[in-house]
């Protein structure tokens, strides 16, 4: 069954790029307009086939998936009338494909709905409900004041995270600022020692923008429930001048997720003050192209017992399904510092792209790279050649699910 599916992508492989030689070329979003209803939608197709090694205690062998994704984004806007300025949102996924991988890692098959939600303006504000993803802060890999999406995609950029059930509303409380409320089901998957994540996650935010020079960013964020522990943070980000930009943010809770006394112990979860943050210095060139490093801390770090547990150490945060996360801190050590620069037009030509990662930890030897390159035949196609590898000491290994990992993506825009 295997090679028939991959011999199927083949062949839809193979035409995609006879129809883009051919001159195929046209791509992005289309809209229409009736009765004040505007109406955009696009379309994408992803083929991949990916491949990864796992860490033997996971059982060893291969971790590999092949398919088609067919990523649809449609977007139903109001502009006049009563419901002027309404809007609604809607992403269908639909997956055709084989994947191969032991319980223990995160499922990549798409959600059948990625998100899906309506908004309504109430005076200069706005309130909505559906399913959501949100996101802020500056930080490049992971966000600590968001601990309802703890991975912001960065990680793995061929795969989309899904949004997870909530309301919403966000209010003007001055001229620069605006405050945003959220309840949501956190989605959270059991973890032992932690009690289930029955209950709302609630959040509030406000965020201050100053967007002439210098530009800068303030947030200030407090939110718990639905299994974590009540937490605050901010965030700020300030421009030095065209090109350098700095920024930081950093949350502080009295522990990382709610105890559950018949469980295990996790260090993460003892209730005492702890925290974690970033500290970033980003330079952007005239091509585009950007390069950072960021200081990562980690006060939720787990124990070198926990890093002997497989069912905690690998993938701390993945869950079962992407919409899915666990209770857990994204990182296993303490300290860590992250390298990171893309460039959209490699070689000066905007058809060629590279973007790489380097994190290292400072508390273990142990480096995470990641390097992806891309190409695009024509406008509306890009090929994708991603591999990652990690080397860690040996007590750490745990904590890498997937040591080696490649994966080779086509992406075509209709």
């Amino acid at each position: 069954m295997r090679s028939r599916f991959l011999c199927r992508i083949a062949a839809v492989l193979s035409g995609a790029l006879l129809a883009l030689s051919a001159g195929a070329s046209q791509a992005g979003d289309a809209a229409e307009e009736t009765g004040g209803l505007r109406f955009e939608h696009d379309a994408l197709l992803q083929l991949i086939h990916e491949s990864g090694r796992l860490y033997p205690a996971l059982g060893g062998g291969v971790s590999q998936r092949s398919d088609a994704e067919l990523r649809l984004d449609l977007r139903l806007k109001c502009e006049s009338g009563a419901c002027d300025g309404s809007r609604a949102v809607l992403k269908p996924r639909f997956w055709l494909g084989e994947e191969s991988k032991p319980d223990a890692l995160p499922s990549q098959r798409p959600e059948p709905l990625l998100e899906g939600y309506a908004i309504v303006p109430v005076g200069r504000g706005e309130i909505g409900a559906g399913k959501r993803l949100i996101g802020w802060g500056p930080s490049m890999l992971y966000s600590p004041t968001n601990r309802l999406f703890p991975d912001n995609g960065a990680v793995t950029p061929r795969r989309e995270i899904a949004g997870k059930p909530m309301a919403f509303a966000s209010l003007p409380i001055s001229e620069r600022g605006r405050l945003n409320l959220l309840a949501a089901n956190p989605n959270l998957d059991p973890v032992p020692g932690v009690r289930d994540g029955d209950g709302l996650f609630m959040l509030a935010r406000g965020e201050w923008n100053w967007v002439t020079e210098p530009s800068a960013t303030l947030g200030a964020v407090a939110a718990g429930g639905g299994g974590f522990q009540p937490y605050f943070g901010g965030y700020a980000q300030y421009g030095l001048d065209d090109a350098w930009t700095l920024s930081g943010e950093f949350a502080a809770s009295r522990g990382y997720a709610r105890r559950d006394t018949a469980g295990p112990w996790l260090a993460q979860d003892d209730e005492r003050w702890r925290w974690d943050g970033t500290l970033g210095l980003r330079y952007g060139l005239a091509s585009g192209a950007e390069i950072g490093l960021e200081l990562i801390y980690n006060g939720y770090a787990m124990t070198p017992e926990e890093w002997a547990n497989p069912q905690l150490a690998a993938a701390p945060s993945s869950g079962s399904k992407p919409s899915h996360n666990r209770p857990l801190h994204p990182f296993a050590q303490q300290r860590y510092a992250l390298l990171q620069t893309t460039w959209p037009k490699l070689f000066g030509d905007r058809r060629w792209g590279v973007t790489a990662r380097l994190q290292q930890g400072l508390d273990r030897p142990s480096s995470d790279a990641f390097v992806e390159l891309s190409f695009s035949p024509g406008d509306a196609a890009t090929v994708y050649l991603g591999v990652s590898r990690s080397r860690v000491a040996d007590d750490l290994k745990q904590t890498r699910a997937l040591p080696r990992n490649a994966y080779l993506a086509l992406e075509i825009h209709f």
